[in-house]
């Protein structure tokens, strides 16, 4: 349900949420860096620009969230020590955009909308100000603050701190093909593109973090998400 924005950022303020995510692909993350802005999944389709596909776009079309743009309470990668399902690249935003005028309408999620068929929207989600203070929980990875009605252009100019990219420590069978170094280049080139100024660093992982040994079991999925191109 629609939410006071301002009211949403006080109450995550609150529970400690100082910045907020959101994952993608290298493809995908370079059209953001080029536009300066985070894009729904059908403002990007829309503008005829390459996307990564994604297992949720056809329940994200037919729940009507196909122009929202989401985003998480923490790093999910570091939270549960394995690869982000949405790919590698994690832009990492100050939570005070969420109080912009210019962010559209600012709702929720108490379920990821993977889990939504046949549930209430009270159980979709968070109905009022009152059941976020009592019922958020920082990390709760079902729980995703979703901006709407906004034209599926989410500007992040001043509140953009830095970009993490994973690195899947591959090389391809002839150590001709180096993902990461790739990778990084196409970002690097896209920023300057996009004539943004901005930090980008190679993640670093914790201590039984699972992320290379589950790229290297699906390659295919792997060069799908680093790749800079279709």
């Amino acid at each position: 349900m629609q939410l006071s924005s301002r009211k949403v950022y006080d109450v995550l303020l609150e529970k400690g949420v100082k910045e907020i995510h959101h994952a993608n692909s290298i493809l995908t993350a370079c059209q953001f860096l080029r536009r300066g802005a985070l894009l729904s999944r059908g403002s990007t389709e829309r503008a005829k620009l390459h996307q990564t596909a994604q297992a949720s776009d056809k329940l994200d079309q037919k729940f009507s969230l196909w122009y929202d743009v989401f985003t998480d309470s923490v790093d999910i990668h570091a939270r549960a020590k394995r690869e982000n399902a949405y790919g590698p690249v994690l832009f990492v935003l100050d939570s005070a955009m969420i109080k912009e005028k210019y962010t559209g309408d600012v709702w929720v999620t108490k379920l990821n909308p993977t889990k939504w068929e046949g549930v209430s929207e009270k159980e979709r989600w968070f109905t009022s100000i009152q059941d976020l203070r009592d019922n958020f929980v920082k990390g709760r990875f079902d729980q995703m603050i979703v901006f709407r009605h906004n034209g599926g252009v989410l500007p992040f100019e001043g509140h953009l701190k830095e970009i993490i990219v994973d690195d899947p420590d591959y090389r391809g069978e002839r150590n001709q093909l180096d993902l990461y170094s790739m990778a990084l280049g196409a970002l690097l080139l896209a920023r300057t593109e996009g004539n943004m100024n901005l930090k980008i660093r190679k993640r670093k992982c914790q201590s039984g973090c699972k992320c290379l040994e589950h790229y290297k079991n699906d390659k295919t999925k792997m060069g799908e998400m680093f790749l800079p191109r279709v």
